[in-house]
């Protein structure tokens, strides 16, 4: 089956290639938002056919702005209504029960047609829903955690319009989107990629300070760099969280509303209370108690957690451990550890200069075990820019002490060789001739003499 062209196609165009730009919204953390869909379903935008798939809903239309897109989808959805083009140039016979744009407004704008403001294709989205129908949307975050550690790009081929967060139409923050779409709409946060998260929350969940260590081993894991960044986005993630900023800060908002917008958005999770062993192993060593890191150690490397990093280890109230990541040689995961407490320039109790591999040798010590030094974590494809500039400061540091030293040195030999030189000058003009070795004896002999000539008469 053909897709129908409706007009502002652009025909030589695909966004689920990612060729284009970010891609397709796509990643199996969106799958329990789709259990929402009822009805006659529109996704509007581009999404993963493997994202579609989930979709409980046999009437489905689907509307990309690509032709190659829309070719792609009928093939692969001959029983649906494809649409290519505009969704100014989008109009359907009937409403529909539960619209999908978990792509973005962005996503439906056309190089071929009129620019639209973001208020505009809301409204347009919304006038295709009937009434209490389910709308899921996502939102980007322009202030959002993805956007304050990335170093600075080429715009993409979809990077077209030049409105974006300077349109006046689109709210800014998650309040104001949510006063948008009606303050009943349910808010999810999404990270790390507004487009393909890993990690989908309910938005209220992330203020839930019985189950932080849940949640910041959650976000850690999920915010885990994969390529270069200005600085590292787990301190950032956890930080957020801890200051009631991780929703706020999300890359993504998805704003499920309607009457059936929670209804099988099964997305919610049970989480353990307590906090993860990294931040109680760090906050006992900033507070230089060794015999908290000790007894904390102990109990990370004598039970099953042993090996796994200690940001995905959370410690409940009754002393039990739960993991949220599989274990590795815990050589690995003590120098993990020993690494972010380096580079995070905490002023730790032990000494310094330290590598992560020393360090971790100096903590299994603490628990009387002996390890080889491990390798030093790997495994990041990017580079942290703070991480550098902290540890090129940390050698400047030592350069200069070393060049202090240097100096000192050269100052105490220049002296040294200057004294030398000059008892070398004097022991060769009073060792060199008889009659200046006379002389010297004729001086001894007047001092004796005038000792004794001076000496009191008892």
């Amino acid at each position: 089956m053909n897709p129908r062209l409706l007009g502002d196609e652009m025909l030589r165009w695909s966004d689920l290639d990612g060729a284009h730009g970010p891609g397709p919204a796509r990643g199996a953390a969106l799958g329990p938002l789709l259990a929402a869909a009822r009805g006659r379903t529109l996704f509007a935008g581009p999404h993963d056919p493997a994202l579609i798939d989930l979709a409980p809903a046999d009437d489905l239309t689907l509307l990309v702005r690509g032709v190659a897109d829309g070719e792609a989808l009928a093939a692969r959805f001959p029983a649906a209504t494809v649409c290519v083009g505009g969704l100014a140039k989008f109009g359907a016979e009937a409403p529909f029960d539960t619209v999908i744009a978990l792509a973005g407004l962005e996503a439906l704008a056309s190089a071929e047609g009129v620019e639209t403001s973001w208020g505009d294709s809301l409204d347009l989205l919304l006038d295709l829903l009937r009434p209490g129908g389910t709308l899921l949307l996502t939102v980007e975050n322009h202030l959002g955690l993805h956007r304050l550690v990335a170093l600075p790009g080429r715009p993409a081929d979809a990077d077209w319009t030049v409105a974006g967060e300077h349109d006046p139409s689109r709210p800014a923050g998650l309040g104001r989107v949510r006063d948008r779409l009606g303050r009943a709409a349910v808010a999810y946060a999404a990270y790390p990629d507004p487009l393909a998260p890993t990690l989908v929350l309910e938005a209220a969940e992330l203020d839930r300070e019985d189950v932080s260590g849940a949640l910041s081993a959650l976000l850690t894991r999920a915010v885990e760099p994969l390529g270069d960044v200005l600085t590292d986005p787990r301190r950032l993630a956890v930080s957020a969280l801890r200051h009631g900023a991780a929703a706020a800060l999300a890359p993504a908002w998805i704003l499920a509303a309607g009457a059936d917008a929670d209804g099988g958005a099964d997305v919610h999770r049970s989480l353990p209370s307590g906090r993860t062993l990294h931040d109680l192993l760090l906050r006992a060593a900033l507070g230089r108690d060794l015999p908290a890191v000790r007894e904390l150690l102990g109990t990370w490397l004598d039970g099953p957690a042993a090996g796994v990093p200690a940001d995905q280890v959370v410690l409940g109230p009754a002393g039990e451990l739960t993991a949220f990541a599989p274990a590795q040689d815990p050589a690995a995961a003590l120098a993990r550890f020993a690494a972010d407490l380096i580079d995070g320039g905490y002023p730790h109790p032990w000494p310094a200069p330290q590598s992560a591999a020393e360090l971790a040798v100096t903590l299994a010590a603490m628990t009387g075990r002996e390890i080889d030094p491990p390798e030093p974590p790997g495994g990041r494809p990017g580079t942290d820019v703070r991480e550098l500039l902290v540890a090129r400061s940390r050698l400047a540091d030592e350069l200069a002490q070393a060049r202090a030293k240097q100096l000192w040195y050269e100052r105490m030999l220049v002296d040294r060789e200057a004294e030398l030189k000059r008892v070398q000058r004097i022991n060769l003009v009073l060792g060199a001739t008889a009659p200046a070795r006379a002389l010297l004896s004729g001086a001894r002999a007047a001092r004796r003499t005038a000792r004794r000539v001076l000496r009191p008469r008892g």
